[in-house]
């Protein structure tokens, strides 16, 4: 089944990591947000079965997992990042809403029991422009120094 590569893809988009908003964030709070939304979203990605014989429980799985991505994109929205990866975020937030739409997109599909469908959303992840661009915004970061732990790989 097709659903076997969503959990992998959905943690390459969810390690990486982004903020904006008003009062600029020291590297420390930076990293220390990245890590915590990371590893949330890591650990609701691990709990999608995509072995499971049920189409309605993966839709489940999935919609939790979509939750979680969009709740980190938008936490990791919030507040202004250090000034050098302020273009990096805005990548790495981008790719979690894309991520986001597509596990929308998997969920129903999967609760329909359409699998041409949830094939689509799935490829449409690891497809995804935005989704590249963050994974090249995420080496940046690191190349900077930063510590993003699971959002970083």
């Amino acid at each position: 089944m097709q659903a076997r590569r969503v959990a992998p893809l959905v943690l390459v988009g969810v390690l990486l990591a982004g903020c904006g908003g008003s009062a600029r964030l020291s590297k420390a709070q930076y990293e220390a947000k990245a890590r915590k939304d990371g590893a949330a979203v890591a650990k609701t990605i691990a709990t999608i079965d995509t072995g499971s014989s049920s189409l309605a429980s993966l839709a489940k799985e999935v919609g939790a997992a979509e939750t979680s991505v969009k709740a980190a994109a938008d936490d990791l929205a919030e507040g202004q990042p250090p000034a050098d990866a302020a273009a990096d975020n805005a990548k790495i937030v981008a790719a979690l809403r894309a991520i986001a739409v597509q596990l929308d997109k998997l969920k129903v599909a999967a609760a329909k029991g359409d699998l041409a469908a949830a094939h689509a959303a799935a490829t449409n992840i690891q497809n995804a422009p935005e989704v590249k661009s963050a994974e090249a915004a995420t080496k940046d970061l690191q190349a900077k120094g930063y510590d993003i732990g699971a959002i970083g790989g």
